[in-house]
């Protein structure tokens, strides 16, 4: 079998060259001095591509043309480039510090078109496989953000795919512009003024800076999913993966879509939490989409025995909130940093909503909300200002911020229809600052081109498993939907007071079940939801915890 491999090989690389070899003389009779052109490679591409199947002998083609390789392609079960992994630590969940994996990096052209210039450095963890009966496929995981990085959340990933690790590796890529790999970061507020943390989004003059900055080591407009999505591609080829499986959240379930948009053949199945198709447009919709989560969440107060006689009046409170808000900014006493000294800041209505918002993002603090806005309704808006700050620093400011901007000042600013947005923030909690600052950012930012079919659907027949929270104020139920209407085998599954995460939902086991049976079987068919039924959100803040007395 082998021998009849190498033949079949052997007469592929045959034709191949005998095909470069055509095209090069074509070249020559028009000018001799032509390169090998983009025109030219997609012609072998085209040859190649009836042999580029995970069941076919592989090979490598190279193309020299007056003593420089001008052409290389791999195809079949054949790659040109490897990853060299190396022992190394990371992070442990306690009581562990630390734990052995692989670690490795792998260079692309900044470029991806041109094949020439710059190139940047991917940087790559493996953690293998546990147990002894492993299977070929691994688990890719995709951070959110976007311009979150993937190693940096990995060791709190495999700890939730502790099981799945048992047969698969997991394998975690800084996406470029990310983490390690070239990162687009910009520092947008003063870690010692807590009113920094409280003005714009992405504050114009630091955005100039910031841009200024980063030109010096990174084309802007080379960063955005597609691009990164073939990164990814080719890191999987190069680590020796003909499938994989893939995992992502928020942003990195809309880089997943796009993944299987360019690679389906790759890839064997996909969980998406919290989905966000390429035509969401962010942050069009967060403001309908924040309000619906906070009626939800609002809604379910009402209902409870312990909150509804806690805060009997909450509707009308939390107009009285926003009533004073819309006067102008209130000015609160905080403690910065959290145990510091009291400072005096003015909160204003934007920066309020905000804090509501990303309490939405997970169940348990989603469950202080209630408390929140009672309190600012009498006043006490002090809650209200230390989640501001809290989440400007530990969302907002986190990350690559530079990455925020370059992906959607590409791929969804510009999609957005002159006055569509805020018509949709009209009468709404949330307002529509978040649309306008995002775009006064992009003004000043470099946008990269997309592909022509980009905001299109994702249509795929491999099985596809999307959980959505119930309640997430950024990627509701919607899209988990929308997406499904294109992906035939896929499920889509509502966890039941969920928001963009699940944190503080009793009952999650299910969910983790759910994606090991998933990944084992490959498939969404015969596989047990009812336990769905069985999450339920742990309850509500009622009032503020006891001061810790000093001894």
């Amino acid at each position: 079998m082998l021998k009849r491999c190498l033949v079949f090989t052997t007469l592929i690389l045959l034709m191949v060259a005998l095909t470069a070899a055509d095209i090069l003389a074509q070249q020559n009779m028009t000018a001799k001095t032509q390169p090998f052109d983009d025109e030219s490679a997609k012609k072998v591409d085209a040859f190649l591509s009836q042999w580029d199947k995970n069941d076919m002998p592989g090979g490598a083609v190279g193309v020299v043309k007056d003593g420089k390789l001008v052409y290389k392609r791999a195809f079949g079960m054949a790659n040109l480039d490897s990853i060299s992994l190396e022992p190394c630590d990371v992070p442990a969940p306690p009581p562990a510090k630390t734990q052995k994996v692989l670690c490795g990096k792998y260079e692309v052209f900044e470029n991806r078109a041109l094949k020439k210039g710059r190139k940047i450095s991917l940087k790559v963890v493996v953690f293998p496989a546990t147990g002894q009966n492993k299977a070929p496929d691994p688990v890719f995981y995709i951070a959110g953000g976007p311009g979150s990085s993937a190693i940096e959340e990995a060791p709190y990933v495999a700890h939730e795919l502790a099981k799945v690790r048992e047969r698969r590796d997991l394998v975690f890529l800084d996406q470029r512009g990310t983490g390690e790999s070239n990162p687009l970061n910009c520092t947008f507020f003063n870690p010692s003024d807590p009113q920094s943390y409280l003005g714009h989004w992405n504050p114009l003059e630091d955005v100039r800076r910031c841009r200024a900055e980063l030109e010096a080591k990174a084309d802007l407009r080379l960063y955005t999913t597609s691009i990164a999505m073939d990164d990814l591609d080719d890191v999987r080829a190069a680590l020796g993966y003909q499938k994989i499986n893939l995992r992502g959240g928020s942003y990195g379930t809309r880089a997943a879509l796009e993944y299987l948009k360019r690679h389906g053949k790759r890839v064997r199945a996909v969980i998406l939490q919290g989905v966000s198709p390429t035509g969401q447009f962010m942050p069009r919709d967060f403001p309908q989409h924040t309000e619906r989560a906070l009626n939800g969440v609002l809604d379910e107060c009402a209902a409870d025995e312990a909150c509804r006689p806690a805060f009997p009046n909450l509707r009308a409170e939390v107009k009285t909130v926003l009533e004073r808000l819309l006067r102008g900014p209130v000015e609160v006493e905080v403690k910065f940093p959290p145990k510091g000294q009291s400072v005096v800041v003015r909160l204003s209505r934007d920066l309020a909503a905000e804090a509501i918002r990303y309490m939405l993002y997970q169940t348990n603090a989603a469950g202080r909300i209630p408390l929140f806005l009672h309190l600012a309704a009498q006043g006490n808006f002090t809650p209200l200002a230390e989640a501001a700050i809290f989440y400007r620093q530990r969302i907002v400011a986190t990350g690559s911020t530079g990455m925020y901007l370059t992906v959607t000042c590409a791929e969804d600013l510009p999609w957005i229809k002159a006055g569509e947005g805020e018509r949709m923030a009209k009468n709404t909690f949330l307002g529509d600052y978040r649309l306008r600052q995002q775009r006064e950012g992009c003004a000043l930012w470099q946008r990269g081109e997309i592909p022509k079919d980009y905001a299109e659907p994702t249509k795929s027949e491999v099985p596809v498993l999307s959980l959505t929270g119930q309640w997430d104020p950024v990627t509701p139920p919607l899209y988990g939907d929308l997406a499904a209407k294109h992906l035939p085998n896929s499920l889509h599954v509502v966890v039941p007071s969920g928001g963009h995460g699940f944190g503080g939902l009793e009952g999650l086991n299910c969910i983790s079940n759910l994606m090991l049976d998933f990944i084992n079987k490959g498939n969404t068919k015969e596989l047990d939801t009812s336990c769905v039924k069985g999450i339920r959100r742990r309850g509500f803040l009622l009032k503020l915890p006891e001061p810790v007395k000093s001894s």
